[in-house]
């Protein structure tokens, strides 16, 4: 009686294991059409970038790349074509794995890499957001030590096929439902519309001087990780002899760095790029055509569109006129 008790709890065992089996397939199956066949928003950019970009000129960075960094612009100055490969709130590791999946399906003539200085410094959300990667490891095993940065378990955790969408349904839920609601990218670059007040400058002036007053007495200690990632993204672009522009783009405030206790994170960012002769390294943090010009940024971070087209278009004149691309 017993023996035919515990096999029947094995059968229903076995039976309830093979229904999850089927169901993780087939939903994951479902999430996963959805999900590529995204036509706009961060999932479509990422997937793009990752999947098909093959332009002449690649930006990476974060959204201070995303927002900053007018592709048309660029295309138009330099006679190139241009995809913008940044995301919104990620940072030098997310930049150094598309790089890295970009790379092994395309040289391109220059790479543009728009970096902030606290990229370097100890942030664990810079690792906890790489799971915008996991839809991709199926198809680019070179991902898994990234998302592996996550968690020890993430690599085993992709056995799931639903897992990888876990973070993406309600996005995926909200473009399926208003098909309108997410702007469309021009090659992956998305500007700001809104204008920075005067009044909200002061304020987060008053605010960042502050906060220096807070925290000028902690010592800056840069993450070695991070490091390792900003030399690993160079080290790619030296491996393939592929010029490089590293750049701080414009910051509503005079080098701001100091004030954010990020002084030693910038020297390393300027030391490192010395060591790469492909690599050139350009601060726009203290250009007087930007500090302190609110009608420029939408917030205290992102020039808006006005900004971001008057950047892009010094920027660029700057490349061709340097002979950066022939």
């Amino acid at each position: 009686m017993r023996q035919r008790l515990v096999l029947k709890f094995l059968f229903r065992l076995t039976a309830f294991c093979v229904l999850l089996f089927v169901l993780d397939r087939l939903i994951g199956y479902g999430f996963k059409t959805a999900y590529f066949n995204q036509q706009v928003g961060q999932f479509s950019q990422t997937t793009y970038a990752i999947d098909s970009a093959r332009a002449d000129v690649m930006v990476f960075g974060s959204s201070r790349a995303v927002r900053h960094y007018s592709t048309t612009i660029i295309s138009k100055e330099l006679g190139l074509t241009c995809y913008n490969s940044g995301r919104d709130g990620q940072m030098i590791p997310y930049s150094a794995a598309v790089e890295e999946v970009s790379l092994n399906r395309h040289k391109p003539k220059l790479i543009i890499l728009d970096i902030n200085p606290w990229e370097l410094a100890n942030n664990p959300s810079k690792y906890e957001k790489l799971t915008i990667l996991l839809p991709y490891c199926d198809e680019h095993k070179e991902l898994v030590p990234y998302i592996s940065e996550v968690s020890e378990f993430e690599r085993y955790k992709l056995m799931s096929k639903v897992y990888p969408y876990n973070s993406s349904i309600f996005i995926l839920a909200t473009n399926a439902l208003f098909p309108k609601s997410a702007k469309k990218d021009s090659a992956g670059y998305l500007p700001l519309e809104g204008v920075m007040t005067p009044a909200y400058l002061a304020e987060y002036t008053t605010r960042m001087q502050a906060r220096y007053q807070r925290i000028k007495v902690n010592k800056e200690v840069p993450e070695e990780k991070g490091i390792a990632y900003f030399k690993k993204f160079l080290d790619n672009t030296a491996k393939y002899n592929i010029k490089t522009v590293v750049v701080i783009s414009p910051t509503i405030l005079k080098d701001p760095f100091e004030l954010d206790n990020q002084s030693l994170e910038k020297k390393l960012v300027v030391d490192i790029t010395k060591k790469y002769p492909n690599v050139t390294f350009l601060d726009y943090s203290s250009d007087a055509r930007f500090n302190s010009q609110p009608q420029k940024f939408s917030d205290e971070f992102h020039l808006n569109r006005y900004g971001s087209e008057e950047f892009s278009t010094g920027f660029a004149r700057y490349l061709k006129a340097n002979r950066f691309v022939e």
